[in-house]
Formats: C-alpha cells, sequence, structure tokens
C-alpha cells in the first residue's frame, strides 16, 4: 500500500519541459498519486487489478484505518491522471472512488460502525462496483427495481444491475434495492462471489471497452443485514443523496477532464509538429480555456464540499450543475478541436479517434441533462428539488 498522502493538495510543478496547454489545464492538480506504467499485453481487467494493488483502492479510506486519507480533490486529481492515461480503467474505478468515498463521507457523519467495512477494503485492497443503474436506464436515480426480501438476519436480493463496471473485478458490490412491501431503499455491500449473483455478457459500448462492464444478475442472493449501511425513503433527498451526488459529480468531472487533456495533447503535438498555426491557433485556445474552467469548477465545489462551505440543497444543486456543464464542455472542445485534428479523428486505431468515442461516454452518466438542469432551477426558485421527471 502507498504511504498517506500529505495533507492539502500538491500544486503541479511548472518546468521548462512542460508543454504551455499543459501549465494551464494542470495547475493546482495534486500530483501525489500517479499511475503506475500499463504493463505490456496487460487485459484491461489486468490493468485494473494492477491499480488497486498499487494503492488506488485505499485512496478515499480515512487514514485511521489503514488508508491513504485522500480528501475529495486529491481523490479527484488521482482520477484525472488516470483518465489522461487510460480511459477505460479510469472510468471503471471511478465508479469505486465514488462509492468508497461516499462511505468514507458517510463514517465521518455518523461515526458508525462501518468504519469495519472501510478498514476492510483498506486492508485487502478490495475493488467495490457500484450497481446503482439498472436496464432501460431510469431519470430518477434515486429509484431501484432490485427487490430485497426481508429474510432471517438480512434479505434475499433479486435483480439486474446494468451496466455495472468491475464486474468481475470487484471483491464487493454496493447495491441498492427496494425492501417488499415498503417505500424504503437499502444501501449495502454484497460479496461479489455470493451465490446467486453471477456477472453476464458485455456493455456492448462504443468506447471504454476495457472497462469490465456487464451484466450483474442477482438471484436471491442473500444478505447480511450488517452488510447494510444506509437506510431510508425511496426517493427522498437525505444527506446521503446529496453527499453521493457531490462526490459522483466532482471525479466524474475530474475523470474525464484527464481524457479530454489528452485529446488536447495530441490536437497540440499535431500542429506544432506541423508548424501550421493560423486559425487553429484560435481554435486550441478556445478549447483550452474550456478546460480550464471547468478543471476550475470541479476542484472548487471539491474544496467548498469538504469544508462544509456548501451543503444540503445547494450543495445537490451545485453538484448536479456541475455535472451537466461537463457534458456541454466535452461537446464545446471537440466542435473546436474538430477542425484541428481533422481525419484523424475518425481513422480506425488513431489516439485521437479513441478518445473522442471514449469522451462520449460523458452523456451516458446520470442524472440526465434535463434532470440536471430542472433541479438546478428548482432550487433557485425555491421549488421542490426532484430527480423525478414524472413527480
Amino acid at each position: 500500500m502507498q504511504s498517506p498522502m500529505p495533507t492539502g493538495p500538491v500544486p503541479e510543478p511548472v518546468t521548462g519541459d512542460e508543454p504551455p496547454h499543459r501549465a494551464l489545464l494542470d495547475a493546482g492538480w495534486s500530483t501525489a498519486w500517479r499511475p503506475s506504467p500499463v504493463r505490456e499485453g496487460a487485459t484491461g481487467a489486468d490493468r485494473i487489478r494492477d491499480l488497486a494493488a498499487s494503492g488506488y483502492a485505499a485512496l478515499p479510506v480515512p487514514a485511521e484505518f489503514g488508508g491513504a486519507g485522500a480528501s475529495l480533490v486529491e481523490v479527484a486529481a488521482a482520477q484525472r491522471a488516470l483518465g489522461a492515461a487510460d480511459p477505460s480503467a479510469a472510468i471503471a474505478l471511478n465508479m469505486h472512488a465514488f462509492t468508497v468515498g461516499l462511505m468514507a463521507d458517510y463514517w465521518r457523519r455518523h461515526r458508525d460502525s462501518s468504519w469495519m467495512l472501510l478498514e476492510g477494503i483498506a486492508r485487502s485492497g478490495a475493488l467495490v462496483a457500484s450497481a446503482f443503474a439498472e436496464p432501460g436506464g431510469s431519470p430518477n436515480f434515486m429509484s431501484s427495481r432490485s427487490e430485497a426480501v426481508p429474510h432471517g438476519k438480512g434479505y434475499r436480493v433479486s435483480g439486474v444491475k446494468y451496466p455495472c463496471s468491475l464486474a468481475t473485478t470487484a471483491t464487493l458490490v454496493c447495491l441498492t434495492a427496494r425492501v417488499t412491501g415498503t417505500d424504503e431503499i437499502i444501501l449495502a455491500l454484497c460479496p461479489r462471489t455470493s451465490p446467486g449473483l453471477t456477472a453476464e455478457g458485455e456493455w456492448p459500448s462504443l468506447g471504454m471497452t476495457d472497462s469490465d462492464t456487464a451484466r450483474l444478475v442477482l438471484r436471491d442472493v442473500e444478505l447480511d443485514d450488517r452488510l447494510v449501511f444506509h437506510r431510508g425513503p425511496a426517493d427522498v433527498i437525505d444527506e446521503n443523496v446529496i453527499s453521493g451526488m457531490a462526490w459522483f459529480a466532482v471525479l466524474l468531472t475530474a475523470t474525464y477532464h484527464g481524457v479530454l487533456s489528452g485529446l488536447l495533447d495530441t490536437a497540440y503535438d499535431g500542429v506544432l509538429r506541423a508548424n501550421a498555426f493560423g486559425a487553429r491557433t484560435a481554435l486550441l485556445g478556445r478549447a483550452t480555456r474550456e478546460l480550464l474552467l471547468l478543471g476550475g469548477a470541479c476542484r472548487q465545489f471539491g474544496a467548498d464540499f469538504d469544508a462544509g462551505a456548501i451543503r444540503g440543497r445547494a450543495a445537490l444543486a451545485a453538484a448536479v450543475g456541475l455535472r451537466a456543464s461537463l457534458s456541454d464542455t466535452r461537446d464545446r472542445v471537440l466542435a473546436a478541436v474538430t477542425p484541428v485534428i481533422g481525419s484523424r479523428l475518425y481513422g480506425r486505431g488513431q489516439a485521437a479517434g479513441g478518445l473522442l468515442v471514449d469522451s462520449l461516454a460523458v452523456h451516458h452518466h446520470p442524472p440526465s441533462l434535463l434532470t440536471c438542469d430542472e433541479a438546478v432551477g428548482a432550487f433557485c426558485t425555491g421549488r421542490e428539488m426532484s430527480f423525478d421527471p414524472a413527480g
């Protein structure tokens, strides 16, 4: 396991060898954790396991439980570095970081027995899959079609979670399910090797193809009540929903900021090698300032949330606003760099083409953009916020 991260972000140093655009984009991001080089011939699942073994799995776990004690912004910086180096692994591990970060934040607020789960993750280097999404999708990410039937000292859970990253590499699965006959939703950890829990098929996506994403099927999976770390009314916005959305939005934004920074590297390299500037200079400048502002907003919101400077419904509105702005920024960056990179964006085997498709996955993540804008508008007009468009 890596040594604990230092307190506070370590600024990215600016050296004479650093490309000028990177001096802008990397400024302010912690460099305390960097991904190790990819082993030759390693599969996507191999790379994910290597990263977990390098200490990544324990980054958000408090230091007193054997983790690195990384803050939200420090974990985001690690995700950004990984997004630039290995987009598929980054999007898969983003779900682990979000889930464990949420658990750590939950423990800080409640000081309950959930510390034992965190300690186990840190000691074993276990990866945690986030099994919230369900087939067909739902604009209301707070709901669940999976059923938890009370049984003995826990539940029997049945349902399908799809798409689910880390489907075969995770040790634990964090899942949601609705308790039968009630409006209660449970949030619990389930061992990946539990009888009745299987990973089936694959996610037929265009990009992020090495993210170990598949369909998780639960058939009467027995779940010990001690592994339930949150329960509450379905469709109710509580502190757990707010914390989860804050962690998710910041880490997701940082991940794709890394992917898009890698795409800009390719664009700048092509222009400098060809010594062809003209209108390309303005287009690259436009793309760079878009990413610069997105990165600053991501770090600021993460720091404010960690410090308690923004909380409650205001924090939720800021989080979904950041998530929606990420999609908007991705499209503006691509619009600017497409004339610069040209046909390399569409050529098979071209790095730029791969990054184009990988970045398109940003639009797949919940909440939907209309839901995000509705939530921000509702907060700002004093109306009740909801993630259920039919509500």
